[in-house]
């Protein structure tokens, strides 16, 4: 593949990334519980590729076992799901903080399992993009992870970055067998499942009450799942999940930067150069990429 093509899935991704960030500021806005806000952004999603590829002629029914054509969107929906709980429980930043090591587990699954090596400059570009997304997320005075106090929040968010990890290593191993399009609706399909179920248990069935919150809805069906989430598995056919994995995490600088905008949440030094930090890392994590690339030529 040439250097212009594998650009064109970098690029992908991190449009992705930054697509994925709206997420959180439109939960704001949302009418319904967190979880019934990720059942109908999935379910919307679902409705629409369904639509789309029904006019478009394309394939729905692909050669794989149907136990793992559903693990990508359980594994995502058990993510979102669990990280929901876990924000009920235990302090937002706890809870930030924690999902976000999802970057981890990817390392340590495509080591496990796929005997992917894990190089020094990967590691190098963990770490730093680790303690970036720290600077971005923390607020020290209120910082109280591994005291004992939310260990039960805690261990659902750092549960829901394992589920997060297994969403990508999945999505990246059958990305050889399935299209963007199969992957993007079969993820949104048995993404439903476990955030239906949850939902149900917290609220129930509760409908948006006003057009503006199904709008809020449809936004981010169709601009954080069907447009975010379909370059990042677009990205993710051509590029590791370990890279990929690193560049989501940009969608916490997008979020802060947003959130200085639209909530007038001023954004600290620290988070300033948390977000330098990040983007050092994630360049490290191309350069990582590149070179694991060349040597397999």
């Amino acid at each position: 593949m040439s250097v212009q093509n594998k650009y064109r899935f970098y690029l992908s991704t991190v449009i992705g990334a930054i697509l994925i960030g709206l997420a959180p500021i439109l939960m704001r806005y949302s009418e319904v519980s967190p979880s019934m806000t990720g059942f109908y952004r999935f379910f919307f999603a679902f409705l629409i590729l369904l639509i789309y590829g029904a006019i478009k002629g394309k394939k729905f029914f692909v050669n794989t076992n149907l136990y793992i054509l559903a693990l990508p969107g359980i594994f995502f929906g058990a993510d979102i799901a669990l990280w929901h709980t876990a924000i009920m429980i235990t302090p937002v930043t706890n809870a930030a903080l924690l999902v976000n090591t999802a970057p981890i587990y990817v390392g340590i699954i495509s080591f496990l399992f796929f005997k992917e090596r894990i190089s020094k400059l990967f590691l190098i570009s963990l770490i730093l993009s680790f303690i970036g997304v720290s600077l971005i997320i923390l607020n020290l005075q209120n910082f109280d992870v591994f005291l004992g106090k939310n260990l039960r929040g805690d261990l659902l968010s750092l549960l829901a970055a394992i589920f997060y990890a297994g969403y990508l290593v999945s999505v990246r191993r059958l990305s050889s067998n399935l299209d963007t399009f199969q992957l993007m609706l079969y993820s949104a399909l048995f993404g439903c499942i476990p955030l239906l179920a949850l939902g149900f248990f917290e609220t129930g069935i509760k409908f948006p009450i006003s057009l503006q919150g199904a709008g809020n809805l449809l936004l981010q069906s169709t601009l954080v799942q069907i447009i975010g989430q379909g370059l990042v598995i677009y990205g993710l056919s051509q590029i590791s999940a370990q890279f990929t994995s690193l560049i989501l995490l940009l969608q916490v600088l997008t979020a802060a930067i947003l959130s200085m905008f639209l909530f007038n949440e001023l954004l600290l030094f620290q988070q300033i150069l948390g977000g330098i930090i990040l983007i050092i890392g994630i360049y490290i994590a191309g350069l990582n990429e590149r070179k694991s690339n060349h040597d397999k030529k």
